[in-house]
C-alpha cells in the first residue's frame, strides 16, 4: 500500500467520529488529575502502556494475520470481535469502539475495500459481530491498494497507536485547553515511545490480552455520571 493511501488511513480529518471520543481522560480532567501539558503527557503514556500496548496493538495484530478472505480468517476475526465486546467492560468504551467501528467500515468500503472488509461488514449487519474499530482500522489497512501494495503488520500497528494518540491529544488540546505548540511537545515525546510499544506489543503474552489498568477502567466507567461533558466516552 503507498506512502499516501497510509495517510489517508491516517490522517486525523478522517470522519470516523474520533473527536467525540476521550476514552477516560475527560474523567481525569474533571478531578483534576489531568490539567496541564506534563500530566497530559503522563495520561497518554499510561494509556499507550496498557489500553493500546495490550489490547489495541494486539487486535490489530490478529486481525492482519487473519484477514485474507478465508473462512478459517473470517471465523477467527469474528472470535476476536466476540473478545473485545467482552473485555471492554466499560460501556462507554465499548460504544466508542463500536461506533467508530462502524464508520471506518463505512469508509473502508469506499475507501479501502477488500474481501477481508467486505466479510467483516456482512458479518456486522448479519449481527454475528458488534463492529469494532481495531478491527475495521486493520482491515481497512490489509487489504491491496490499486497497485496491489499491502501495508505489513508492523506499519500498522505503529500506524494504529500513533493516530489514536494524536486524536486523544487534539482533544485535550481543546479540553484543558492547552496552546497548539504544547500539543505538538506532547506528541513528539510520545513519537518516540510508539515503536517501543510496537516491539512489546509484538512479544505479549496471549494470557495477557486484555489486560487493563484498574484506576483507568474506573475513571472510564466515572465518566457517564460526569454533570456536565465534552465528550461521549
Amino acid at each position: 500500500m503507498s506512502g499516501i493511501t497510509l495517510l489517508q488511513l491516517t490522517d486525523s480529518a478522517l470522519p470516523t467520529g474520533a473527536f467525540s471520543h476521550s476514552f477516560g481522560l475527560e474523567a481525569y480532567l474533571e478531578s483534576g488529575e489531568v490539567h496541564d501539558e506534563p500530566t497530559l503527557l503522563a495520561w497518554l503514556e499510561g494509556f499507550l502502556a496498557t489500553q493500546l500496548e495490550r489490547t489495541d496493538a494486539v487486535a490489530v495484530r490478529r486481525t492482519v494475520r487473519a484477514s485474507g478472505g478465508s473462512s478459517a480468517g473470517l471465523a477467527a476475526i469474528e472470535a476476536l470481535d466476540a473478545e473485545l465486546t467482552a473485555l471492554l467492560v466499560p460501556a462507554q468504551l465499548r460504544s466508542a469502539s463500536l461506533k467508530m467501528g462502524r464508520r471506518m467500515l463505512e469508509i473502508a468500503r469506499e475507501a479501502f475495500p477488500s474481501e477481508g472488509v467486505a466479510q467483516y461488514s456482512q458479518a456486522v449487519a448479519n449481527g454475528r459481530c458488534g463492529g469494532h474499530y481495531a478491527i475495521a482500522f486493520a482491515l481497512a489497512g490489509a487489504g491491496p491498494d490499486h497497485t496491489g501494495h499491502r501495508l505489513d503488520e508492523e506499519t500498522l500497528v505503529e500506524a494504529y497507536l500513533y493516530s489514536t494518540l494524536t486524536s486523544l491529544t487534539y482533544n485535550a488540546v481543546r479540553a484543558i485547553p492547552l496552546g497548539q505548540l504544547a500539543g505538538q511537545r506532547v506528541l513528539a515525546s510520545l513519537r518516540a515511545q510508539v515503536p517501543a510499544a510496537v516491539v512489546r506489543s509484538r512479544a505479549a503474552d496471549p494470557r495477557h490480552f486484555g489486560a487493563a489498568a484498574p484506576a483507568l477502567e474506573i475513571h472510564q466507567m466515572r465518566h457517564e455520571h460526569q454533570r456536565a461533558r465534552m465528550f461521549m466516552s
